[in-house]
């Protein structure tokens, strides 16, 4: 409860002030909907002072006292504040239960007094009025001291309701309903539906019931706009919502698209590699084979030799093209999976293709095995001069790999000198396989050394040129076969990895 009187005889004084400035205030009818109940006459509620005017003496401070209800229950936009001299003839609890429901659909929040005769008030609207003014809600509107008379008292998004009891059973009780500025009725006559609503359960002395019906009625009469910051809110979220329905339809689409494009990308490439198995089966068709002897058993042999096997290995399962895959392509619908089996055996049959070529080329039997010998013995030394490159970088000479580099440049170029003397006797098949294998063993030390050193240039944090350092990667087994690289593609059949 809120205790406005005076309780010294130093605040006398200003109490005199203060109660003549807010008399006034009290006293003004509320612009917006100065609903009073049909039971009470409308003088009642005059402009008269509810405070004293004057200074009141020791004797006479409590009978001039007035109690403004505090908030006794508080449930969402429902404030209930009943004063002690009204709250054993209402129920609390049962008007909170009552319009609970009701409330949770309303805008506004409401609140609501209830106080009983007699008492130094001139009727409900000055309860109302003196809730605003001293109570403890936010209900009183900010600018009231410059806007209140012309505008209302009670802010936006408020309403503030009173009832007034009667001191004896067969009394009235008054009602009076306070709209805040941005509340307007729901229809023409609104107001006087909020005043009859409690009217039956008033004359039945049932005044919670009541009190339950005039809040009820206050709900459904009375209507404020959404709250501008969660109507900013909503707005914002509706917008976000938008934007991101949106933005997921749009990147729906543009999977769908990218899922279309790729799969007909998927099947043009589906097409080439068919197209391309067959075309290598062709020519491995008319690519014979020269026997290998099988006693021997050094690498380059036991090479040649799983060549030939997988040719015809290969020729006898036609390309190996499964049905499914064929039915995918024709329906133009194939999967990643049937893709990358597809690719896989276009690029092994590719590959065989191309050592069944060397091996016929290097054995002798074809008129451009020369070239094929040369291009062995260029490639290496193409290698030896990107060593030569590498070492030549800024602070390359104190790699613990360059003595090794230096003595192999030296060695390989004569050795290659003498083994192009050899490659140029076209050798038989037992002397260019012991050719093969030479240079092969050549390579393996060439690629050693490429290896450490780009390892040790890494460690020693030496910048290499970027296209050096790709030419040089080129070279390692680890980097799969290249078609201009001869011994890199005789790697792939040779037995146990073909490392050794």
């Amino acid at each position: 409860m809120t205790r406005t009187s005076l309780e010294k005889s130093l605040r006398r004084t200003v109490l005199v002030a203060c109660t003549v400035a807010l008399a006034s205030i009290l006293g003004l009818s509320a612009p917006s909907i100065p609903a009073q109940g049909a039971t009470a006459s409308t003088t009642a509620e005059s402009s008269e002072p509810v405070y004293p005017s004057a200074s009141p003496n020791s004797e006479s401070e409590d009978d001039d006292t007035i109690l403004i209800p505090s908030v006794t229950s508080q449930e969402g936009k429902m404030y209930l504040a009943v004063t002690d001299t009204a709250i054993d003839d209402v129920d609390s609890q049962k008007i909170m239960d009552a319009v609970r429901e009701a409330v949770d659909g309303q805008n506004a929040k409401i609140l609501l007094g209830v106080d009983k005769k007699p008492n130094n008030l001139k009727g409900a609207s000055q309860l109302v009025r003196g809730m605003l003014m001293f109570g403890d809600s936010d209900a009183l509107s900010d600018d009231w001291l410059e806007n209140g008379k012309t505008k209302g008292y009670v802010g936006e998004g408020w309403i503030a309701v009173g009832v007034m009891l009667p001191e004896s059973p067969d009394g009235q009780v008054e009602v009076f309903v306070d709209p805040g500025r941005n509340v307007r009725e729901t229809e023409t006559g609104s107001k006087d539906k909020i005043l009859d609503a409690g009217t039956k359960h008033f004359e039945a002395g049932d005044y919670t019931a009541g009190i339950s019906a005039v809040a009820i009625s206050t709900t459904e009469n009375l209507r404020a706009p959404l709250d501008k910051k969660i109507a900013m809110g909503i707005v914002f979220g509706v917008l976000l919502l938008i934007v991101a329905v949106l933005v997921f339809v749009g990147l729906r689409q543009k999977r769908r698209k990218d899922v279309q494009a790729a799969a007909k990308k998927r099947l043009k490439q589906a097409e080439g590699w068919e197209a391309s198995i067959q075309k290598d089966l062709n020519a491995l068709r008319r690519t014979p084979t020269t026997a290998v002897d099988t006693q021997a058993s050094n690498r380059s042999t036991r090479t040649l030799k799983e060549i030939q096997v997988q040719r015809e290995l290969a020729l006898a399962e036609n390309g190996a093209v499964g049905a499914d895959v064929q039915d995918a392509i024709v329906e133009g619908n194939i999967s990643e999976k049937q893709a990358r089996q597809l690719e896989g055996q276009a690029e092994h049959l590719g590959l065989l293709r191309r050592a069944v070529e060397l091996a016929r080329s290097l054995t002798g039997t074809a008129g451009n095995s020369v070239k094929s010998w040369n291009q062995i013995i260029e490639q290496h030394r193409g290698g030896l001069q990107l060593l030569v490159q590498l070492i030549d970088h800024d602070g390359a000479a104190g790699l613990q790999v360059v003595p090794q580099i230096r003595t192999a440049i030296v060695t390989h170029t004569d050795a290659l000198d003498q083994m192009h003397e050899r490659a140029k006797a076209k050798p038989g098949l037992q002397a260019a396989a012991q050719l093969l294998e030479d240079l092969w063993v050549l390579r393996d030390e060439l690629d050693s050394l490429i290896d450490l050193a780009l390892s040790q240039a890494e460690a020693a944090q030496i910048k290499v040129d970027a296209k050096l350092e790709e030419q040089l990667f080129a070279f390692l087994p680890r980097e799969g076969a290249k078609p201009n690289d001869p011994i890199s593609v005789l790697r792939v059949f040779a037995p146990v990895g073909g490392q050794k």
